[in-house]
């Protein structure tokens, strides 16, 4: 039942409640230690419970008033015009009611000789306070849902963007692999038929993802479809080495970060590299995650036009960007033949452990 309350009203009922709590802790001790005061306490408690009730009806009533004018008029001067005298005229509705409760039970004032502008006084200044309150708690409320909208509405375009970076890397390797089996259909209907075989299933795995994460075991076994075709088209000359810690094969991943980097290894690799062309896919955990695809060759800009390798890393940094803002690192180097691409998640372990 209580999740059925909104928040604001929720908030709004608690503020009142506790308001006249307080009054009517404060009215009783002033009434009790007040010497002019020579109603019993039992008298004293009664009229101090009626004068709070009487003030949560008259604040209530209030804050519908309050909540009326402040969607009728969105100027803040307009409503600042019917704010101050509603204070008073509520103060004094309070008062006379208050009155009317105090007669009604003792048949005299229990503040006698008070000077009428200190009794204003004191039914204007919780009426203030409260007043004071509900705006602050509208403030905070709408400063909180504004948050949460803002918070939103990024996830919202960082998902959306996570779908075209993802949408952009798959025609990239449906181009590929279908010139890659074009070439192979003339040379024999076996493997071509295999070769597609492979290729339903990489996008079978593909177009079941709902999110942009998936197990790295996963990712392995469709990189294994692609470098299956790969396998077919070129033999002997093409060498895959996997090196994966077991512990790495369960977590959870960008879908697709890895690939365009073996798209890369193949392509640039069969241009530089002596035959057979040697390919290594590693994975290790520690306290951070180290992912690298390792190719012989030399380490080559794409040519001037070709924009399929910029897009492929490019996309590659986003997304890192976006899953592990500043946690990441991502390099491309050149060292004794061996060109490595190298993906860090600093601090992979605690950000599992959280």
């Amino acid at each position: 039942m209580w999740k059925k309350i909104p928040e604001r009203t929720f908030l709004l009922e608690l503020a009142k409640i506790g308001g006249m709590m307080f009054w009517f802790l404060t009215s009783t001790l002033i009434a009790v230690l007040s010497p002019k005061v020579t109603e019993p306490i039992n008298r004293i408690l009664i009229i101090c419970l009626l004068e709070s009730i009487s003030g949560y009806l008259v604040i209530s009533l209030l804050f519908a008033v309050l909540t009326f004018i402040k969607k009728k008029f969105k100027s803040k001067r307009n409503f600042a015009f019917f704010l101050f005298p509603l204070l008073f005229i509520f103060s004094s509705l309070w008062e006379i009611s208050n009155t009317i409760f105090s007669y009604l039970y003792t048949n005299k004032f229990m503040l006698i000789e008070t000077n009428f502008l200190i009794y204003s006084i004191y039914f204007i200044t919780p009426i203030i306070a409260l007043t004071g309150l509900y705006f602050m708690i509208n403030h905070w409320l709408n400063y909180k849902n504004q948050k949460e909208m803002t918070v939103m509405a990024t996830n919202l375009a960082n998902e959306s963007q996570l779908q075209m970076l993802r949408y952009q890397i798959n025609p990239h390797f449906l181009f590929n692999s279908l010139n890659t089996i074009r070439s192979m259909i003339e040379a024999d209907k076996t493997i071509a038929r295999k070769m597609v075989t492979e290729l339903s299933n990489f996008f079978r795995y593909s177009l079941s993802q709902n999110n942009d994460n998936d197990t790295f075991e996963n990712e392995i076994n469709a990189i294994k479809n692609y470098l299956e075709i790969q396998k077919i088209r070129f033999e002997e000359k093409l060498i895959i080495i996997y090196d994966i810690d077991e512990k790495a094969y369960i977590i959870k991943f960008p879908f697709f970060i890895v690939l365009p980097l073996v798209e890369n290894a193949i392509k640039y690799g069969l241009q530089t590299s002596k035959m057979p062309l040697t390919i290594k896919i590693n994975a290790h955990l520690n306290e951070h995650l180290e992912i690298s695809v390792q190719n012989t060759g030399k380490l080559v800009s794409a040519p001037i036009g070709e924009e399929s390798t910029k897009t492929g890393t490019d996309n590659i940094k986003k997304r890192l960007d976006l899953c592990y803002s500043g946690n990441y690192s991502f390099s491309i180097s050149e060292k004794d033949s061996w060109v490595t691409a190298q993906i860090i998640i600093h601090n992979f372990r605690k950000q599992l452990s959280e």
